[in-house]
């Protein structure tokens, strides 16, 4: 079966960085960097649709759990795929380079963010598709990442409430030597999180949904990390549409999401 994931995978790391070169072409455009409703742009409906018809013309059915259409049957049976278009469109938007497209699938039937199988995050600006199929490891480009022996000390953080700011600043007192950053790209900096490119990645926000979290799950388990949602849970949501799923805690190692939810007091 592991076979059959990589097959996925591929083509999934090759549709997400076609979109992902589709919004590197239209960036700084005032056409597609224009609000269509909430903070959509032109560019995530653009980037949307040009997915759905690149896994239709690959041959996919089944469903896409997607940012802003929610659920799209593809036709027939088939996998299920899970969308963020233009994961980063404030940054987008506002012409900095940092954004990404996230694009996961998980077996025919699957409910449960926790069953995807293959995924890739490809980044629109710069760097290589960060991608994994579930047996066969986690991959930059198309070369495999054998185990994350990374000694960053890079910790992606996403704060607003000021209870969470006062989180942070435990963790950052209690942990030491941690460099914060808020780039803006979720799903990218989780990715690289999970290839050890990030010492934690910590969003208090909870506003972090499964369409912007699939494929970055997915590459943690796989590379051997972990990843926790609200109260201290392994990382999990449905599939069966745009759900949310709270505050994430994810690392490449193990053993660090507890430490930091320790941190926390236990509390989100």
């Amino acid at each position: 079966m592991g076979g059959e994931w990589e097959e996925l995978r591929r083509a999934i790391a090759r549709i997400a960085g076609e979109a992902a070169g589709l919004l590197r072409d239209l960036s700084c455009d005032e056409a597609y960097t224009r609000r269509e409703r909430g903070e959509t742009i032109r560019a995530d409906l653009e980037s949307e649709e040009y997915v759905i018809d690149a896994l239709k013309s690959e041959g996919f059915g089944g469903t896409l759990v997607t940012e802003e259409r929610g659920l799209v049957r593809l036709g027939g049976s088939g996998p299920v795929f899970v969308l963020d278009p233009l994961d980063g469109s404030t940054n987008y938007a506002s012409c900095i380079p940092w954004a990404s497209v996230s694009l996961a699938a998980a077996p025919p039937g699957a409910r449960r963010l926790s069953e995807v199988v293959a995924g890739a995050v490809a980044p629109v600006f710069y760097g290589e598709i960060i991608s994994f199929s579930r047996g066969s490891g986690c991959r930059l480009g198309e070369a495999p990442i054998g185990g994350p022996a990374s000694g960053s000390r890079m910790l992606y953080v996403y704060v607003e409430h000021p209870e969470a700011a006062m989180g942070l600043a435990r963790i950052t007192r209690s942990l030491g030597g941690l460099k914060v950053r808020s780039l803006g790209s979720a799903a990218l900096e989780m990715a690289y999180t999970a290839i050890g490119r990030g010492y934690a990645f910590v969003d208090l926000r909870s506003k972090l949904r499964n369409v912007d979290t699939a494929a970055a799950l997915g590459m943690t388990i796989e590379c051997g990390g972990s990843a926790l949602g609200p109260g201290g849970a392994p990382l999990d949501a449905g599939l069966d549409g745009v759900e949310r799923v709270g505050s994430v805690i994810s690392s490449h190692d193990p053993r660090v999401p507890g430490k930091i939810l320790e941190v926390l007091g236990g509390g989100r």
